[in-house]
This record gives C-alpha cells, structure tokens and sequence, in this order.
C-alpha cells in the first residue's frame, strides 16, 4: 500500500467521522418524528376504542431542547388531538432554572392540549427541583401523579385507573383489581416492582441514545438497563418506553431522532 492510498484512506475515515459528529450533534437531536401504536388488550373496555394518548419525556431543556424545539412538540402535539397527554419526566437538565426558562416552558406546557386530562409523572431529574415541576405543572393544569392514581371515564360507567410511579415501595394500594391499570413511571426498569397486570408508560431510557444499526440502542444507565427499546412484554403487562425529546449528559444522539407518540387504544 503506497504511501498515497494510507493518505486518501485517512483522509476518508476523518471526514466520515467528522460527518458523524455533526449528524449526531446537530441534525439528529434537532429532528421530531411522530410514531404511531395501536394498543390491542382484552382488558380495555370496548367504549374506549379509539382513545388517543400522547406521550412524550425528557426534554432536558438547555442542553438540546430550546424554546424552538418545544414550540414545535406542543404543536405537533396539538396537531394529533389528543384525548389525554402523558409526560413521563425530566423537564430540565440543569439545577440552576432561570426565571426566563421557567416562564418560556410554563407558556409552553399551557398551551398542550387535551380534550380530557394532562398528566405527568415526576422523573429523577425534576426531584433536585420539585417546586420548580410542580409550579409548572399546576399552571398549565397538568395532574402530577406522584404515587398516586386517577380514574377517568369516558363514554363508559367503567373507568380507567391512572397511576404515577415515583417510588415503587408499598404501591399495591394504588391499583385496582375491577380496572384496567394505566401506569406512568421515568424509569421503565419499575415495571418488575408492579404488582398486577399493567400497561405502562415510561421515558428515561432515550432510547439507549446512541443507537449502532443491527444493535440498537448501547447506553444503559441506572433505571434503564434492562428495559430501553420502544415496547416489552412483561409477564401479562405492556411497556411502552418513549425515545425522549432531548439528550442526557452529553449532546448527542446517534441514528435516534426525537419523537413523540400517539397511542390508540382498542379492545380486543
């Protein structure tokens, strides 16, 4: 091999991986895709068929979620029509919230609608500013479930029993035996500390990330180490983990772009 092939060779690889750090530091985490999932389960009641739920988590805002971003995912989702919103966790990335930042994600979460409820569950991040998520929160008439649960009815005397996980000690209260079981927890790997048969929504893991085609997602971490990918069957319960909206502890996502989902649901 001549002493110009090792050149050009080199040269190639730096320009791929210089064309990587780009893509997976600007392009990738600045992309939104909306993904779509029918939910089929002999335990929902048939006058739910159709019920639209929308989830989306951890924006981490400040690291690569701007007041851009989040514009256009409270349009997007919007724009789907929501019967109930779920978020799963982690508005902030950084322990030290300015008044402006507070203000602008505030205007934003006001502005999500639903036809029914709002809910949010707290994610380990929000705990360093508890009072911060729960003014929030409150001013834009999202529910905090915080191991606590909420039955909805909709066109039905049956109702839904909606659970927030934030500590799963002692949790077996919090679930009804007659209901259908909606849990909303951060960290999915909670799903093995559930006591009956659930469906679950849950965040934290973004994904695994960093994404290698043919692998998947590679980054683990406490909370998300066995349960990262978008759906599990866990014993007689579904999980459903979103990709997340912006990035943990580093400034990148790789062949993992930012989304949002729409849940129907539908007996079967």
């Amino acid at each position: 091999m001549t002493k110009h092939t090792i050149i050009k060779i080199f040269s190639f690889l730096i320009i791929i991986l210089l064309l990587l750090f780009l893509y997976s530091r600007y392009l990738n985490p600045s992309g939104l895709t909306i993904k779509e999932t029918a939910i089929y389960d002999k335990s929902i009641p048939e006058s739910y068929n159709g019920l639209k739920i929308v989830q989306f988590s951890d924006l981490h805002y400040g690291r690569t979620t701007d007041e851009t971003k989040l514009n256009k995912v409270v349009k997007e989702i919007n724009k789907l029509n929501p019967d109930i919103v779920i978020f799963t966790g982690d508005i902030f990335d950084y322990e030290n919230i300015s008044d402006k930042t507070q203000n602008i994600i505030n205007k934003a979460f006001s502005k999500i609608n639903a036809k029914l409820y709002k809910f949010a569950c707290i994610g380990d991040y929000d705990k360093s500013y508890l009072d911060k998520f729960q003014e929030i929160m409150d001013k834009s008439s999202f529910t905090i479930l915080n191991n606590t649960n909420k039955l909805v009815y909709y066109k039905s005397n049956i109702p839904l029993n909606f659970i927030g996980l934030t500590n799963p000690d002692n949790i077996a209260s919090l679930y009804e035996k007659n209901y259908l079981n909606i849990t909303l927890m951060h960290e999915p790997d909670n799903i093995t500390a559930i006591p009956t048969k659930t469906i679950a929504f849950a965040g934290h893991s973004l994904g695994g990330q960093i994404k290698i085609p043919f692998i998947g997602g590679i980054r683990k971490i406490k909370g998300a180490k066995t349960y990262i990918d978008e759906y599990y069957q866990v014993n007689d319960s579904k999980l459903y983990i979103s990709n997340g909206i912006g990035t943990q502890d580093f400034s990148f996502r790789t062949f993992n772009t930012p989304s949002i989902t729409l849940y129907r649901l539908y007996h079967s």
